[in-house]
């Protein structure tokens, strides 16, 4: 031996470990992670206040625009109910002094009651609750109507024939001397005032309330309406 150790033909290989890294909490990712940045998500109010600073033309922006729509709806109301305050419906209001000393209209008129049994003479009893009925009836729908009711100051049944049933009555109306002549022409019209009669009478023919044995199903009818303009008398001195 010459003093020379030889070396071994199979040297020992010691096998490479993988050291795992354990992740706590906010160590460092392991080598073969990316690191992700973080992104942003807008909220609702800073999406709502970025869509408010936008200009939705020239200058403007969204809540400027806003902001003064909302002024304006303010003032337009101011305006409306300042005006209104101020304003005075002629329809709404009247003169009753005017009217009670104006210049007198009467009309004179029939009508006729059916019944179902018209060969039976009615009562003087009968004859009279249809007179009532009727005055009741008429007084009623000139006294509300919003066209002549102010003007209206009473109506009246003259009289009911045997037979035939037709009923006389008369109307009587004041109106201001210094009302205009258009008015005079339309409103307190032959026509007109009888026309106010026979749409009630078309809207409710029967004649309720009544309680007539001798006849049933009382109405009037609307054809059988006329109605004439009694001369205009002056009330003064």
């Amino acid at each position: 031996m010459n003093g020379h150790v030889p070396q071994q033909e199979d040297e020992e290989h010691i096998p490479l470990q993988t050291v795992s890294v354990e992740r706590c909490g906010n160590d460092v990712p392991e080598s073969n992670e990316l690191i992700q940045p973080e992104t942003f998500t807008p909220t609702k109010k800073t999406a709502t206040l970025k869509l408010c600073s936008e200009i939705v033309f020239w200058k403007c922006k969204l809540w400027m625009i806003t902001t003064y729509i909302f002024l304006l709806l303010i003032v337009v109301i101011i305006l409306a109910v300042t005006l209104n305050s101020g304003y005075i419906d002629e329809d709404e209001y009247w003169d009753s002094e005017s009217i009670a000393n104006g210049n007198h209209h009467n009309f004179s008129g029939i009508l006729k009651v059916h019944c179902e049994n018209p060969e039976s003479l009615l009562s003087e009893s009968t004859y009279n609750l249809l007179s009532e009925n009727l005055h009741k009836r008429l007084t009623d729908i000139y006294r509300d109507s919003p066209a002549l009711g102010r003007y209206f100051i009473s109506a009246e049944v003259i009289s009911i024939s045997d037979g035939n049933n037709t009923a006389f009555y008369h109307l009587w109306f004041s109106v201001p001397q210094d009302e205009t002549e258009e008015f005079m022409k339309y409103r307190m019209s032959q026509r007109f005032v009888m026309n106010i009669l026979r749409q009630n009478i078309y809207d409710q023919e029967e004649m309720d309330g009544l309680e007539v044995p001798e006849c049933t199903n009382l109405r009037i009818d609307p054809t059988s309406l006329l109605l004439t303009q009694i001369q205009p008398v002056n009330t003064d001195g």
